[in-house]
């Protein structure tokens, strides 16, 4: 199998595939490597004439990369955008813990 070359889109996608354990809370993937693979191979999911009424993906609904198809399903951005809120809320609660880590930070520049 050939190295295939990395662009920002593949290697965007392959990041995204790395972090899937966080994309759906109910679903839980064994821990992967935290380099992205030398050799791989891109592929298109090719349905059968049988599933065109039960397990078809719409021409409309179909999008270039995995990124846009996740920001284009509407569950899966209120779910970053309710998660992404409450990492801010914590990180930016302005507690004495967080203020005294800041100030760690700080000293040690």
């Amino acid at each position: 199998m050939p190295s295939t070359e990395l662009t920002p889109s593949i290697k965007r996608d392959l990041t995204l595939l790395q972090m899937r354990d966080v994309l759906d809370p109910k679903r839980h993937y064994r821990a992967s490597s935290k380099t992205l693979p030398k050799y791989f191979q891109m592929g298109r999911i090719v349905e059968a004439p049988h599933e065109f009424f039960s397990a078809r993906i719409k021409k409309k609904d179909r999008k270039e990369t995995i990124v846009q198809e996740l920001l284009a399903d509407q569950k899966s951005r209120e779910y970053f955008k309710k998660k992404y809120s409450e990492i801010q809320e914590k990180a930016t609660s302005g507690g004495k813990k967080w203020y005294r880590k800041m100030q760690e930070r700080k000293n040690k520049r």
